[in-house]
């Protein structure tokens, strides 16, 4: 598989090719060899406890795209994602590693796009109206410049370091009146949204702040805790250079009644994030936001989980 995979890597970057080696084993003609990384928020390289799959495209020096070879779970595992291909010495090459690009995750504007800030990932769903977007993947992003040895034969090792492109977001939701169970079929009867969510990341791993949406989470009953919740749910990035952006955060929370189309409540992330800024913190690598909404009779109240523990549990405002 690793070798098939290196095999269709390297037909892609044929037009840079040199066309010294008549090997029957490619893989003695590769000069270039790249490892992955993630740190997560540590020192220790970590991903293959985060990734389960990683993407990486090869481009030259103006930034037209050489190649993709696609690296699955049990290569990283095995610390056996180790793209290996050939390129000609002497020249500047870039390289983009994607993990986890799966349903949710589309790379727009690759093959036509030279600079990094208008090449994409996004859900393939945002370009069409109909479809809604229910989720993201949970994306990572690296890359890396460098230049060929200008000799023939010499071997170039780099790494490609990845970092966090997502935020995780658990919602739950207490105080709503169980699913009938002559209603299973119909689904959860009510609907959850995050207004102005951040439809696109850029191959600099930078939000795009022109393009913002609607997001329609899945929701489920948990019978066990006796709420309704979402499940993985993934939201681009809320942060820009290590701090909490307003302008990457725009997102609205809404939760409405499908039977009757009532807004039930409606809450800004961006005032949340800063009133319990000493709870939650998505600036790290592995950043998670927790929200709880809670209904008492006609009262509706958003704030922290009971399962976050800090010293105290501001209300939303």
């Amino acid at each position: 598989m690793m070798k098939s995979i290196r095999y269709i890597l390297m037909a892609l970057v044929a037009t840079v090719l040199t066309t010294g080696c008549i090997k029957d084993d490619l893989d003695d003609c590769d000069n270039v060899t790249i490892y992955f990384q993630y740190l997560a928020d540590g020192d220790k390289d970590v991903l293959y406890q985060y990734m389960s799959k990683v993407d990486l495209y090869v481009f030259d020096s103006n930034g037209h795209i050489l190649g993709v070879g696609s690296y699955n779970q049990d290569e990283l595992t095995k610390f056996e994602a180790v793209p290996s291909f050939k390129l000609r010495p002497g020249q500047r090459y870039k390289v983009v590693a994607v993990g986890n690009a799966y349903d949710h995750t589309e790379v727009v504007n690759y093959a036509t796009e030279t600079d990094f800030a208008n090449i994409y990932l996004q859900d393939p769903a945002w370009s069409d109206p109909d479809i809604p977007v229910t989720n993201h993947d949970y994306n990572y992003l690296g890359q890396k410049e460098f230049v060929m040895p200008d000799q023939e034969g010499v071997m170039y090792r780099d790494t490609v370091t990845l970092y966090s492109s997502h935020v995780k977001v658990d919602v739950e939701i207490h105080g709503l009146p169980v699913p009938e169970a002559s209603r299973q079929d119909a689904g959860v009867p009510y609907q959850l949204s995050f207004e102005n969510s951040n439809a696109q990341v850029s191959f600099e791993n930078e939000i795009n702040l022109d393009e913002k949406g609607t997001i329609y989470p899945d929701l489920i009953y948990d019978s066990e805790n006796q709420c309704y919740r979402t499940q993985n749910l993934a939201l681009f990035r809320m942060d820009s250079n290590g701090e909490l952006s307003s302008d990457c955060c725009e997102h609205i929370l809404v939760l409405t009644d499908k039977n009757t189309g009532q807004e039930l409540i409606r809450g800004n992330i961006y005032n949340y994030l800063v009133r319990n800024a000493d709870a939650i913190d998505v600036t790290k690598q592995e950043a998670e936001l927790p929200i709880a909404i809670e209904f008492n009779g006609v009262n509706a109240e958003i704030k922290l989980p009971d399962w976050v523990i800090v010293d105290g549990k501001p209300e939303w405002n």
